[in-house]
């Protein structure tokens, strides 16, 4: 009898490994019909003196024994082996695994972890998908570049703190020579070598189509973190509620945290980027990305539009500043802004913040704040929404605001972080 193999699979794809046979085994797209449950099969040997491939990829029936017989006796004339004991492991440990599914969880011997895991906090959960989105030339690719760097080093930057690990980047948009190229500009502005662990696939076809590929790569190289950019190319048909629930299912079995990026179109709501509600529904946490080109250098921010398991952070802002010549792998920095202080980015972020900001230099009447924050946005603003805001802050339970015996309306607490 050969020895037991050790046995990994996720996304439908099984490896099966003997260690004392030098054997590997994958099996994948598993599928039941009528007449029996079938997958494609690759053999490959991992003795080191011995050319790797030994049969497959090859369609099979997992449960016909003629089968099985068939290619036992085509495998016997390639290799010595137990190769009856070694398909009966193979076929009988994927044939019940595919069965059984995923298995249930008692929550009462759930031990949970002390809060949310995040893989970058505090944007991205881990294991779940987050989807950033906007208007083209707002820098979302690469702000999810920015990210994956991060990722990969496990050092917390410009408020920041990421997880340590590998990265799959799928691009549908550029080449590997871009993608290179800005990942040099990053790891240039951080004053490091581009590290270690980032995966970079050129894709085709739709996502669901790859995804077998896809899903082989995230195990063989243990990804923890995979980028999408950009959607639309990824469903091909982004306003359909089959193609994208299709989508977020292929997604959902990776066992990743995903990142998509995508662009906005004209029947897009405002918080999600088609016309589709479920890229609102499915993603358990949205961020819109708004960029601010009236200097040399790009700030953009990320205002949370969704959040499932928490509440909705305020808007982010982060400040990009690129060399003379990008096309020449000039560094890139990025550093931490405060959205409320750019014209194109204020409108994302609330009143009481706006307010709270522009008192931080010392108490104003509402008049003042109303041409305070005129100026800064370059549009009227009301005195009802100032007076409107002073007065529901006056009524919360921890205000920021107070107003002075002069009318005058100040802060609280001067060191207020906004």
């Amino acid at each position: 009898m050969p020895s037991t193999p050790v046995i990994k699979h996720q996304g439908g794809v099984y490896q099966l490994q003997w260690t004392d046979e030098h054997l590997a085994i994958r099996i994948d797209r598993v599928h039941a019909e009528k007449t029996g449950v079938f997958g494609e099969i690759l053999i490959r040997t991992t003795a080191p003196t011995m050319n790797t491939h030994i049969h497959g990829p090859a369609h099979l029936n997992l449960i016909s024994t003629t089968t099985r017989r068939q290619l036992v006796n085509h495998l016997g004339e390639i290799m010595t082996h137990d190769w009856v004991g070694i398909l009966e492991q193979a076929c009988y440990l994927v044939v019940e695994a595919h069965r059984t599914g995923v298995p249930a969880i008692h929550l009462a011997d759930h031990t949970p972890p002390d809060a949310l895991s995040m893989r970058i906090a505090p944007i991205l959960q881990e294991h779940q998908t987050t989807l950033f989105f906007g208007e083209g030339d707002s820098l979302k690719s690469f702000m999810a570049a920015y990210l994956s760097v991060l990722t990969t080093t496990g050092k917390p930057a410009v408020g920041l703190s990421p997880e340590p690990g590998n990265i799959l980047y799928l691009d549908y948009e550029t080449d590997v020579d871009t993608f290179w190229n800005r990942i040099s500009m990053i790891t240039s502005g951080l004053k490091i070598a581009i590290p270690e662990g980032i995966y970079y696939r050129p894709m085709i076809e739709a996502f669901t189509d790859e995804f077998p590929r896809v899903n082989a790569l995230v195990m063989e190289h243990e990804i923890a973190l995979v980028v999408i950019d950009s959607a639309a190319p990824a469903t091909i048909e982004p306003e359909s509620a089959t193609a994208v629930t299709s989508f977020f299912r292929s997604l959902r079995a990776l066992g990743t945290t995903n990142l998509v990026v995508a662009h906005m179109t004209k029947s897009a709501k405002g918080d999600y980027p088609f016309g589709s509600t479920f890229w609102r529904n499915l993603p358990r946490s949205n961020f819109r990305i708004t960029a601010d080109r009236a200097d040399e250098d790009v700030a953009i921010s990320l205002t949370n539009t969704k959040s499932n398991n928490g509440k909705r952070l305020q808007p982010l802002g982060y400040k990009f500043t690129f060399g003379e010549n990008a096309i020449a792998k000039e560094a890139v920095t990025v550093e931490m802004v405060r959205p409320r202080d750019y014209p194109e980015l204020a409108e994302n972020v609330s009143w009481r913040v706006r307010i709270a900001g522009v008192l931080k230099r010392g108490a104003l009447t509402q008049k003042e704040i109303t041409d305070e924050l005129k100026n800064i946005s370059g549009k009227e603003v009301t005195a009802q929404t100032i007076s409107t805001t002073v007065q529901r802050e006056q009524k919360s339970h921890n205000p920021l605001f107070a107003v002075l015996p002069d009318k005058r309306v100040g802060l609280v607490d001067m060191s207020t972080n906004v």
